[in-house]
């Protein structure tokens, strides 16, 4: 009698491993152009996004562009880069993983959106998506989902919306992102940012404020300053 439970148990694990291993593979072309002031930033990119219905894993580069940004002078150029890990998310425990330039990695536990449902539809890579609007660190946006790959996901932070989203417009014209493709994979999902030590969202404002005030004061030479941004997809430092 203990073969049968022994080989019923086994094809239960080969079936829940089946199911847990399934996810989508959405590829995002993104931009980013805050001109407002000298302390934004420009960027252009991908971001590809692994994600099942528990966890996801976004892997973003830049691609290789020249800009004419209107107000700019000069043209921004910018050099392609590999795919590197840039988010992790547990949707289980609302958190989310990401990398930062100092010696920690940014465990967030309070990037939720409040998104209120609008009536606004169109059609994406032929889902039917539906919009919604909400407020994210200091930037107001749309975003276009569809109920119709009922993943609460999307692109960088953005997600807890009843489908996948698509697309993200800030209503400043900063920040877009657009689905490019969508297809299902058999891939393993990990938190690859495990290996320092993490902040939360608080602590690692408090240190940008540091590190900004130290850089804007730097003076190399006599008539140079250094300029680093205080925004990006997130307003870094609170306006006082």
């Amino acid at each position: 009698m203990k073969i049968p439970v022994f080989i019923y148990s086994v094809l239960i694990c080969l079936i829940s491993n089946t199911i847990y291993s399934q996810a989508y593979q959405v590829v995002y072309n993104y931009s980013i152009i805050d001109t407002k002031d000298e302390y934004g930033i420009i960027g252009f990119g991908k971001e590809k996004l692994i994600t099942s219905e528990i966890e996801s894993l976004s892997f973003s580069r830049n691609i290789d562009t020249v800009a004419v940004i209107k107000g700019i002078e000069e043209p921004h150029v910018q050099e392609a880069s590999e795919y590197s890990a840039s988010i992790y998310k547990e949707f289980m425990k609302g958190l989310r993983y990401c990398p930062t330039f100092f010696n920690y990695d940014l465990k967030d536990h309070d990037y939720s959106i409040e998104w209120e449902i609008g009536e606004s539809t169109k059609n994406i890579l032929g889902y039917n998506c539906q919009s919604a609007i909400g407020n994210y660190r200091g930037r107001n946006y749309i975003v276009f989902f569809t109920t119709d790959i009922p993943v609460q996901n999307g692109p960088h932070t953005f997600d807890n919306l009843p489908g996948l989203i698509l697309e993200i417009s800030s209503s400043d014209n900063v920040v877009h992102f657009l689905a490019e493709s969508i297809k299902q994979v058999d891939e393993k999902i990990y938190n690859p940012f495990t290996k320092r030590e993490y902040i939360d969202w608080e602590q690692f404002k408090i240190l940008y404020k540091k590190y900004f005030e130290r850089m804007t004061n730097y003076k190399p030479e006599e008539d140079m300053t250094v300029i680093v941004p205080n925004r990006g997809i997130e307003i870094y430092l609170d306006e006082k």
